[in-house]
């Protein structure tokens, strides 16, 4: 995640020979691109080879979902394009012209790895970060967006995608930047949902399981395996037992300081089902201080992945600890597989079946799933399958009363239409989820690895109907099918999950008398972003317990210590 790219017709400006040897002082790895381009990098790999255009870099790893095909383009949007529909993984592409200047960036549909672009003089940069070296070199620290930031705080979702420094500019996964032009779209959630491909059964969703862990893996020799208790982690853990890549692995639960986030029984089954060793790290009760971190280093925006900082910082030095490359997760499995009971569900299968849907059996189980009647259930399903909600953020109330919010702000909700309700949420949660892949302690250790995020799972779950994800309704029903054999059935027939929402509010509680100077008196109240009256009033333990607010406090805390890191 951490590189710099840099292009620019006067390699041998001041300002350049600047940042090229402030990177190498730092420990930053170089790699000429061409004579006028370089890529600087701490952990990434980089790649380069020759097109008819031009030049190639290839920032982290694109993988071939089979033969490449020869003909990669005479320009660089066309080796963009011939790469989305080619290739998978976790990569920034860009191309150069023979002139030696950028003329396109990609960013890999997943977003696995953080992309924005500036001009500085006649040069263009494109990093993933934007480490003190380089900021030191141009001599230019770039101011606040308070717009953007404001839209940040006002909707989560466009957190990975708004412009919070000025002169940045966020590259959209699945999207082209290329000089002096609009952003180009190649790759979006929704026109993958309406792109008419076969909808996958469970032997295909097997398939694309195994095939994106072996291939996120790759040559990671190294690796600690999150073994949860929950199902989507079970999956991707089971997968790669199966698969038998070779390495050693550490297979790792994380175990709570209170009862409902201890989930050892579970993850002991999955491990026993395969015959490994379970590595449970403890977690205390002196940790809850520690788990809200109120400085942020600079950053393109504030890090989701920091927000549980004690969990954060555990994992980060188990990583260190063991020398591990790479951890595998099952983050976004809920999303992927769709765990949400919704009446969405009910609409899509009305769109696409008609009026005969009600004789379906997925009316009955939402009704059990969400205890209200059936008939209820089919009023709503049938209101909402022709004309589904648009997209609107959660209220805030800790938030200033008048700001301005502008609604499916996130590039990946423009454009929905044809799309049924149960879609339109599943695509919200991917664009939800791309903070999952945001810089932190444990991603300076070791890259995080999450299967159910990669662009083939989400190109096959997007292309199934949420109705038959859920097999009419249920949680994730054809994902436990795909993996029956290979999870203990305890697992395969649970549908409870632990519960983490009593911890974080214990954290913020542990932390009251620092967030109240931190948010009362920080940049964000002197910016007139929040509401001071209603955030004092949330910050005490009465408020907690009986109304909640602690994820909303979390989140402004974290905001707050990213723009505090950008002032100071």
């Amino acid at each position: 995640m951490s590189f710099v790219a840099i292009a620019t017709p006067d390699a041998g400006a001041g300002v350049y020979l600047a940042m090229r040897e402030a990177a190498t002082a730092q420990g930053w790895r170089i790699v000429d691109v061409g004579p006028t381009a370089w890529i600087a990098t701490r952990r990434e790999r980089v790649t380069c080879e020759a097109f008819e255009g031009g030049r190639i870099a290839v920032i982290g790893d694109l993988l071939s979902r089979g033969p490449r095909s020869r003909d990669r383009g005479a320009t660089g949007v066309e080796v963009c394009a011939n790469a989305v529909q080619q290739g998978w993984g976790r990569y920034i592409l860009l191309t150069f012209g023979h002139d030696g200047c950028l003329s396109a960036v990609l960013r890999d549909p997943s977003g696995a790895l953080d992309c924005a672009v500036r001009q500085v003089g006649a040069g263009l940069i494109a990093a993933g970060d934007v480490p003190d070296w380089l900021i030191a070199a141009v001599d230019d620290r770039p101011g606040l967006c308070w717009d953007a930031i404001g839209q940040a705080l006002a909707d989560p979702l466009c957190l990975s995608s708004v412009d919070l420094l000025a002169r940045w500019r966020t590259i959209t996964p699945g999207g082209v930047f290329q000089p002096h032009a609009p952003e180009q779209v190649l790759w979006s959630p929704a026109w993958t949902a309406r792109s008419g491909a076969p909808a996958a059964d469970a032997a295909c969703l097997r398939e694309v399981i195994d095939l994106a862990v072996t291939g996120l893996v790759g040559d990671r020799s190294r690796l600690v395996v999150e073994v949860s208790g929950g199902l989507d982690s079970a999956i991707m853990a089971t997968s790669l037992h199966a698969t038998r890549v070779p390495g050693p692995r550490v297979w790792m639960n994380t175990r709570g300081p209170f009862p409902e986030s201890d989930e050892r029984a579970y993850a002991e089954a999955v491990t026993n089902r395969m015959g490994v060793p379970l590595t449970v790290v403890e977690r205390g009760r002196d940790e809850i201080a520690l788990g809200l971190d109120l400085i942020h280093p600079r950053s393109l925006r504030p890090s989701l992945n920091r927000l549980d900082a004690a969990y954060d910082r555990l994992q980060a030095e188990v990583c260190r600890r063991l020398g591990a490359e790479g951890v595998l997760t099952g983050k976004g499995g809920d999303v992927a597989f769709f765990q949400t009971a919704t009446s969405a569900i009910l609409a899509d299968q009305f769109r696409d079946e008609g009026i005969g849907a009600v004789a379906a059996s997925t009316a009955p189980v939402l009704a059990r799933r969400l205890r209200r009647s059936a008939w209820r259930l089919v009023r709503a399903g049938l209101a909402a399958a022709w004309s589904p909600r648009s997209y609107r953020p959660p209220t805030n109330s800790l938030l200033a009363p008048d700001l301005a919010v502008e609604s499916g702000s996130h590039p990946w909700l423009s454009d929905l239409e044809g799309l049924g309700p149960g879609k339109r949420q599943q695509i919200v949660g991917f664009a939800s989820n791309l903070g999952l892949h945001s810089p932190s302690r444990r991603t300076a250790a070791a890259d995080l690895l999450h299967p159910a995020l990669s662009q083939p799972v989400m190109e096959a779950v997007l292309a199934t109907p949420t109705y038959r994800l859920t097999e009419g309704g249920h949680d994730r029903l054809l994902a436990r099918q795909a993996f029956a054999d290979r999870l203990p059935p305890e697992l395969v027939r649970r549908r409870s999950k632990a519960e983490l929402g009593g911890y974080y509010g214990r954290v913020v509680a542990a932390n009251i008398d620092r967030l109240r100077p931190h948010l009362l008196e920080g940049r964000l109240a002197r910016q007139g972003l929040i509401d001071r009256g209603q955030v004092e009033a949330a910050l005490s333990v009465d408020h907690l317990i009986w109304q909640g607010g602690y994820i909303e406090l979390m989140m402004l805390a974290l905001m707050e210590s990213w723009v505090a890191a950008w002032s100071d």
